[in-house]
């Protein structure tokens, strides 16, 4: 329910913004002033209708961290310093020398470093994108999938779910039919 502002922006760009004119354009030597139109309204609007996002407390109401969970969108190794896992994090924070686990393959790692928009950090929280470097991963198991707190994240080997067509779906739904099922970055016939 946003309201529409109407904006028009300055004609010829930065360059004309800038310094009032364009020395290739005649046109654009006038004495009007080249300004946008109605931008100062269009941030007011944006500031008035967006909120800061909810990010989750330091600690729990026990006193204890959040737990960690890590959306993994790609994974490489690098020579003499281990695997980086690029990604988001979901949830919780994570520091270097902590352990994290990765559900799909049952494997625990230490964090050995992590970096932030090509700077060294040592810490990592909710909403932040980030790489983590691990020892002893071998980048081909994992290409997307999750990292977490260890113990957080239960991995499921069944499953019943309810099952709706939807109206573009041509084929038919049958009992013992074999369809794809994708669940988070995991896709299995089901």
């Amino acid at each position: 329910n946003a309201p529409a502002v109407g904006v028009s922006a300055c004609v010829g760009g930065e360059k004309v913004a800038a310094t009032g004119s364009d020395e290739n354009d005649p046109a654009s030597r006038r004495t009007e002033t080249n300004e946008t139109y109605n931008f100062e309204t269009l941030v007011q609007v944006l500031k008035d209708s967006l909120r800061a996002p909810d990010r989750q407390q330091t600690t729990t109401a026990k006193g204890e961290k959040p737990p960690f969970y890590f959306s993994v969108d790609h994974c490489f190794p690098i020579r003499g310093r281990g695997t980086v896992l690029t990604g988001t994090v979901l949830n919780g924070s994570v520091d270097v020398n902590d352990m994290i686990e990765f559900p799909s393959l049952g494997l625990q790692r230490k964090v050995k470093s992590m970096q932030m928009f090509k700077r060294q950090v040592s810490h990592i929280g909710q909403g932040d994108r980030a790489g983590i470097c691990v020892s002893n991963l071998d980048a081909k198991l994992i290409e997307r999938g999750t990292a977490a707190t260890p113990g957080k994240v239960r991995l499921l080997t069944g499953a019943i779910a309810v099952v709706r067509k939807i109206p573009y779906y041509a084929g038919s739904l049958r009992s013992g039919s074999k369809f794809h099922v994708s669940v988070g970055h995991t896709t299995v016939m089901a």
